[in-house]
């Protein structure tokens, strides 16, 4: 490959990342990548580094039993230590295992002559402070290709701009996000799936101690208000994203007491709100008295200017 090639490559991974869904991203970004480095299958998968079990897995050129079987051989295979105290640094299996001993190790005969593979080249990534990790692997089927130092020095700088592009191409689909908003997703255990640089800055303001799991508890709809910021926690299926932003005098009301301030700024009568919800009017009045208490104003004109605010 040369260095238009390259750069057309990464330019690609960004650009695309708005036309294609997170579902298909990954497994799209791996055939572009095995057809720029001549590789004829690859891995990459995402989790915590803490217990290096993977969230996400996707692959290309191999089955669904590969990642289990990977899963069943890291206590004895050599290359994953190695890639654990290089990260950013491709390891190719021929670096720890000489042929003559990788060929006729349980390692092969396990793993990779199954899939007939005969060169590894693995990369491990740090994404972020929250610990998420990533392994990108490259797998040739024929023995006298194994991986040249210049493809190793090219999948360094490459690594780093595939995971950036995927963590794009993610937070770029969620909705009813703004430029304003920093977001991660976990599970339910407050393990890290994805997350945005920019979030463990902003929740260190809410949570000095956050370590490498979400320290609040995950109930859908919570919000944690403090420091000028706020946290607000939505259910995505089986996974919860957490969304940071500057908070809002709004932010402090009940969910009826927003309501009401929407049909009020819209200029509806008290006894027009107290029929849309069902109510006698003198709730509303109470309701607009302890809404204009905790948001410190006095009257309807100062509430549609904040109303106005940008949030």
């Amino acid at each position: 490959m040369n260095a238009l090639e390259v750069e057309d490559f990464i330019r690609r991974l960004y650009c695309r990342s708005a036309q294609i869904s997170p579902g298909e991203f990954r497994q799209w970004a791996l055939l572009q990548l095995v057809n720029l480095l001549d590789a004829d299958a690859a891995l990459w998968g995402t989790g915590n580094l803490a217990t290096l079990e993977f969230h996400y897995l996707e692959h290309l050129g191999l089955d669904k039993q590969y990642g289990e079987r990977l899963s069943q051989t890291l206590k004895f295979n050599p290359i994953r230590e190695r890639v654990l105290a290089n990260l950013d640094n491709p390891i190719a299996m021929s670096e720890v295992y000489p042929d003559s001993e990788f060929f006729s190790s349980k390692l092969y005969n396990d793993l990779f002559e199954p899939y007939g593979i005969k060169r590894i080249l693995a990369t491990g990534h740090r994404e972020s402070d929250c610990g998420l990790y990533s392994l990108i692997s490259l797998y040739r089927f024929d023995a006298e290709k194994d991986f040249q130092i210049r493809e190793k020095q090219l999948m360094t700088r490459l690594v780093y701009h595939l995971v950036s592009a995927a963590s794009h191409n993610f937070f770029l689909h969620l909705q009813n996000e703004d430029s304003h908003t920093v977001s991660a997703l976990c599970d339910n255990h407050g393990v890290y799936w994805q997350c945005q640089p920019e979030f463990m800055e902003k929740l260190s303001q809410l949570a000095p101690e956050t370590g490498q799991h979400f320290p609040f508890a995950l109930e859908e709809g919570q919000e944690i208000i403090k420091q000028g910021l706020c946290l607000r926690i939505y259910a995505e299926g089986e996974l919860y994203r957490l969304s940071i932003n500057q908070s809002h005098p709004f932010d402090s009301l009940t969910q009826r007491e927003q309501q009401i301030v929407a049909w009020i700024v819209k200029g509806l009568t008290f006894k027009e709100v107290a029929r849309e919800l069902d109510v006698a009017p003198s709730t509303i009045s109470n309701h607009l008295y302890r809404i204009y208490r905790k948001l410190d104003i006095t009257s309807r004109s100062e509430l549609a200017k904040l109303s106005n605010q940008s949030r």
